[in-house]
């Protein structure tokens, strides 16, 4: 199985040939814009091992990076000088291990939390790797769910899942008691197509919504907002986003694991420019998951290298 349908939704490659050809002259004819970001290095390894498939990375507020390393079925913490510390977790079903994990988080206590994803639940740990709690994410009659992604607000403490089995943005309380939540499958405003990665800044919800090609952001009681981007092959389009981050200006920050670019959004959800290192864009290898640090470092995890690459925005 190609490691680009680990997140669900792929269309052919020979599909997305064609529209990059359709769309080449076009691209041909318009300058792309670049913004120069520097590149200062790559998180590939531990003391034991490589990395495999990371699918995803959080950035805590004391700049201590933490990575789902999803092929070894772990979590990986890394200090501010991107020094490896300690990993946490294993292949399995009980407390402390997991099954092809997916999103992670941490919030202003510092707890981390993951999404496992084929074991159906969020599970929580402290900055040490130390388990706390874990709960059940359930789908349509409280049959197993697939969760995909996990944030939690600093402002109301609310943790907000994505889940793909039934389309939808499930919301729990502080101890992981299930509120509510919203979206089922389908393309309008409050409906999803494979919501993938979610970010919740300053009272908003930043969701991926992958086949849908957007970024739709609502407010914490649901109220939908606003979208970023749309479907297509150009600058300032989506063929399959993946992830979402901002930075300490505002702007929107969106991988896209097809075209293998970050494109970036000012706060008024402009599209501004794509990442370049020199005077070219800067090519990534499948991003997906990516985080940015209280020093407006940008973590990308790029799951068909094998690695973390980090970058300097200013």
């Amino acid at each position: 199985m190609s490691y680009r349908n680990r997140f669900p939704g792929t269309i052919p490659s020979f599909i997305a040939f064609l529209l990059l050809l359709v769309a080449s002259n076009v691209v041909a004819k318009q300058v792309i814009p670049l913004g120069k970001v520097e590149h200062l290095f790559d998180i590939q390894s531990t003391p034991d091992s490589v990395l495999s498939l990371p699918s995803d990375v959080a950035a805590a507020d004391d700049n201590r990076v933490y990575i789902v390393d999803s092929g070894h079925h772990r979590v990986l913490a890394y200090g501010a000088d991107g020094k490896y510390l300690f990993s946490f977790g294993k292949r399995g079903r009980n407390q402390s291990e997991f099954m092809w994990p997916l999103g992670i988080a941490v919030d202003k206590a510092g707890l981390v939390y993951v999404a496992d994803k084929g074991n159906h639940r969020v599970q929580v740990f402290n900055r040490e790797g130390k388990y706390q709690f874990s709960f059940a994410v359930s789908g349509k009659g409280g049959e197993p769910g697939t969760p995909i992604d996990v944030a939690v607000s600093s402002k109301s403490g609310l943790i907000f899942v994505t889940e793909n089995s039934q389309h939808q943005v499930l919301v729990f309380d502080t101890d992981g008691t299930k509120l509510g939540g919203w979206g089922k499958q389908g393309v309008q405003q409050k409906q999803f197509r494979y919501p993938g990665s979610i970010l919740v800044q300053d009272g908003y919800v930043y969701v991926v919504d992958i086949l849908n090609t957007v970024v739709k952001i609502f407010d914490e009681r649901s109220k939908f907002k606003y979208t970023v981007g749309e479907w297509g092959v150009l600058p300032g389009q989506f063929y399959r986003p993946k992830g979402v981050a901002i930075d300490s200006k505002g702007s929107i920050y969106v991988t896209d694991s097809y075209m293998d670019v970050v494109e970036v959004f000012d706060k008024d959800y402009k599209f501004t420019h794509i990442l370049a290192s020199g005077k070219e864009k800067h090519k990534f290898h499948a991003p997906a998951g990516i985080a940015i640090d209280g020093r407006d470092r940008l973590y990308v995890t790029e799951m068909l290298e094998n690695k973390v690459s980090v970058f300097k925005l200013r």
